[in-house]
C-alpha cells in the first residue's frame, strides 16, 4: 500500500480467506475459529505488527488516502446485502497501528449508500485531498422500483474530505431518464412544489387545452389528483420494455394504476397520464 506512515518501509494489506487451525488441540478442545477478513502489516523495525481492518470477506476495494492533515490513510469497502450497499471505513496509520477515522455506518454523518453502488477515490494534487465519488442506482424515497429490476436511474455523488468524515460536495446528480422525470414529479407534488412538478410537463399536452398555465395545472392537481399531494409512496411496475405498463406505477392500498407517456425528444416531458382502478375477478374493486 505504499508508506503510509512515513517511517519509510510500505504497509501491507493482508486478506485470510479462512485459514483453519488444528482439527482438535491436545487438551481436546475444539480449534479455534478460523481466522478470516483483512489486515494492516506494519514493520515496527524488528517485526510486522498486525492491525484488524474488517472481519468480512466481502470486501470491494482497499485504497491508501491523500487526507491533508490527517495524513496517508486507507480506505476499505465493504458490500453489503443483497443490493450491494457499498460502504466505506476509513484508517490512520501511527505509530504501526491502523485505527478507525471514520466510519461511514457510525455516528452522524451524511454519507448515502447507493444500492448496486461502487466507489471511485481520485487525488486531487492541488489540494493534497483524495475525493471519494459513490455511482449507483438512486434509492427514491416516493417512487419505489423492484429489487433487481429493470427499472430506476443512476446516481451520483463526489464526497470531500473535511478533516473529519467525508461530506458532499455538490448536490447528487442523477442520470436523465423516464423513470428520472416520473420521480422527480412525484417529489415535487408531494412538496406541493407546484412550480416544479409544472416544468416537467408538455403543458399544452397534459392539461389538453391550447392555453395552460401553472394556474389551470395547480387546480387539475387538487380536484383529480389529490393523492399526490399526500405521503403516498408509489411502486413501479416491472414489465418489458415497449409494453403499455413499461412505465407504468401503482398504489396497491388504493388499487390504482397510473400509466404516463413522456416525450421522446430526450427531455422526458410528461404528456399524459391516466388513471385505473383495477378490479377483482367480479368485476368489482377488491
Amino acid at each position: 500500500m505504499g508508506d503510509l506512515d512515513g517511517d519509510g518501509v510500505s504497509e501491507v494489506v493482508l486478506k485470510l480467506l479462512g485459514a483453519q487451525g488444528d482439527q482438535e488441540s491436545t487438551e481436546g478442545q475444539p480449534p479455534p475459529a478460523p481466522l478470516r477478513g483483512y489486515y494492516l502489516l506494519a514493520w515496527d523495525g524488528s517485526h510486522w505488527r498486525a492491525s484488524t481492518l474488517s472481519p468480512s470477506a466481502r470486501s470491494l476495494q482497499v485504497n491508501a488516502l491523500r487526507l491533508g492533515k490527517s495524513g496517508r490513510c486507507l480506505a476499505l469497502v465493504n458490500v453489503l446485502g443483497e443490493e450491494a450497499f457499498p460502504f466505506p471505513v476509513i484508517y490512520q496509520v501511527r505509530e504501526h497501528e491502523a485505527s478507525v477515522l471514520w466510519d461511514s455506518q457510525l455516528g452522524d454523518n451524511r454519507y448515502n449508500a447507493l444500492r448496486h453502488g461502487h466507489i471511485e477515490f481520485a487525488d486531487d494534487p492541488k489540494l493534497g485531498l483524495t475525493a471519494m465519488i459513490v455511482t449507483g442506482q438512486a434509492n427514491p424515497g416516493f417512487l419505489q422500483f423492484e429489487p433487481g429490476g429493470h427499472r430506476g436511474f443512476a446516481a451520483r455523488c463526489v464526497y470531500r474530505w473535511d478533516g473529519q468524515a467525508y461530506v458532499p460536495a455538490d448536490r447528487t446528480e442523477y442520470a436523465p431518464g423516464p423513470d428520472n422525470s416520473l420521480y422527480r414529479f412525484i417529489a415535487a407534488l408531494h412538496l406541493h412544489d407546484f412550480r416544479s412538478a409544472y416544468a416537467l410537463l408538455d403543458p399544452a399536452k397534459f392539461l389538453k387545452t391550447d392555453a395552460p398555465s401553472l394556474e389551470k395545472f395547480r387546480q387539475v392537481i387538487e380536484q383529480s389528483w389529490p393523492e399526490f399531494l399526500d405521503n403516498q409512496v408509489f411502486q413501479a411496475r416491472e414489465a418489458a420494455p415497449g409494453s403499455p405498463d413499461a412505465l407504468a406505477f401503482e398504489l396497491p392500498e388504493k388499487h390504482s394504476v397510473y400509466r404516463p407517456t413522456l416525450s421522446n425528444d430526450g427531455k422526458f416531458l410528461l404528456t399524459s397520464l391516466e388513471r385505473e382502478i383495477e378490479t377483482g375477478p367480479a368485476g368489482n374493486a377488491p
